[in-house]
């Protein structure tokens, strides 16, 4: 047993370090180019009066020339005071528009059609996409620009939760990892996924795989499309930077309800091909495995090998993240990080074979 389990935290290891390496080359800083292209921000909200204000206000302090700044704030029938609020900001704001999604698409659900329509009026070069549980970076714009070449075709950053509390400190280990993990394959030439909270693509990539409506449905619709564009685009070339002025902050899970719902959509939607994420989320639900049952099968100098290794490159894997984004704090909770995995790991592979429908905004989809 002591073999079958070394074997695991080797290739756990090896793999890890091949994405330290692609974190280290998407540490390396963009110089600032003249790039300048008219830019569409697309805000998708349902039922988000708590925090859609303090996003559009965030929104309206982005470092972005005004005359090629476009924001299009979707309202997904929400039914409470979201496009109230919304509404009230275009009315003083000539670089926002309001569309409002009435009813269902035949074959597009959620989020995805919200985009999808709200794509039909963008007229920007690039696109951006983020959520309405975000504040924004107000130099997010004009440094993802900066990673941008002819070849590009999809530029996506991190999105972060500050480690205020325990719950929301292990939130916040989660999303630096499993970034990181992002970011890391993609600076090996292996893009495996981003967040929509914070990514933008060539609107000529997205055009030329043919948009949403041509798309397997996806409830992780930024997966899809950045796959998608890296294999059948003429725009390769993707980047995930490790830089501060590119990330932005998101709001936690406020319960375990909340989390095991995230979870398992974001598991459901990587399942859709096979990729080298896959593989990681093979070897993660491996490693998890050991860790909370290993203490019943192996001697306690084994399982403490184990755990103290991991735990150990787990926190240099995180290091380029946490220097970038002064977010030293997320150390302490590492120890507790590494079983708070494991858990929620197995608890999602159960959830997804017990029912596969998820749950997006009250709505099984």
């Amino acid at each position: 047993m002591d073999i079958i389990v070394n074997t695991i935290l080797g290739v756990y290891l090896l793999m890890h370090f091949l994405m330290l390496l692609g974190l280290i080359a998407n540490s390396r800083k963009a110089r600032k180019s003249s790039f300048e292209p008219k830019v569409s921000v697309i805000i998708c909200a349902k039922d988000e009066e708590s925090s859609i204000e303090d996003c559009i206000k965030s929104l309206l302090e982005l470092n972005y020339p005004k005359d090629k700044l476009e924001a299009i704030l979707v309202n997904d029938r929400s039914v409470d005071r979201t496009k109230e609020i919304m509404l009230d900001y275009c009315s003083k704001h000539s670089s926002l528009k309001y569309y409002e999604i009435t009813e269902p698409h035949e074959k597009l659900k959620g989020k995805t059609n919200a985009l999808a329509q709200a794509l039909k009026i963008a007229t920007g070069e690039v696109i951006f996409t983020t959520d309405a549980d975000i504040e924004i970076n107000k130099n997010w714009l004009r440094r993802m620009l900066d990673y941008y070449d002819d070849k590009t075709g999809v530029a996506a950053g991190y999105s972060v939760i500050m480690p205020t509390g325990f719950f929301y400190g292990l939130q916040s280990a989660d999303w630096l990892y499993l970034l990181s993990v992002a970011s890391g394959g993609d600076g090996v030439g292996v893009p495996i996924s981003c967040v929509g909270n914070n990514m933008s693509y060539r609107r000529a990539a997205y055009d030329e795989v043919g948009g949403y409506e041509k798309l397997r449905f996806s409830i992780t619709e930024d997966f899809l499309l950045l796959q998608k564009i890296n294999k059948d685009s003429s725009y390769k070339r993707t980047v995930f930077p490790v830089d501060d002025d590119t990330k932005n902050v998101t709001l936690p899970c406020l319960n375990l309800t909340q989390l095991f719902r995230q979870k398992k959509r974001w598991a459901m939607g990587g399942m859709g091909e096979f990729n080298f994420g896959i593989v990681v989320g093979v070897l993660s639900w491996l490693t998890g495995a050991v860790i909370l049952t290993g203490w019943a099968y192996l001697s306690l100098q084994s399982y403490l090998f184990f755990f103290i290794v991991k735990l150990l490159f787990d926190s240099v894997f995180l290091f380029p993240a946490i220097k970038e984004f002064k977010m030293y704090r997320v150390y302490l909770y590492m120890p507790l990080y590494e079983i708070y995995f494991a858990v929620y790991v197995i608890i999602t592979s159960v959830l997804i074979a017990m029912d596969r429908k998820v749950v997006w905004k009250d709505q099984k989809i």
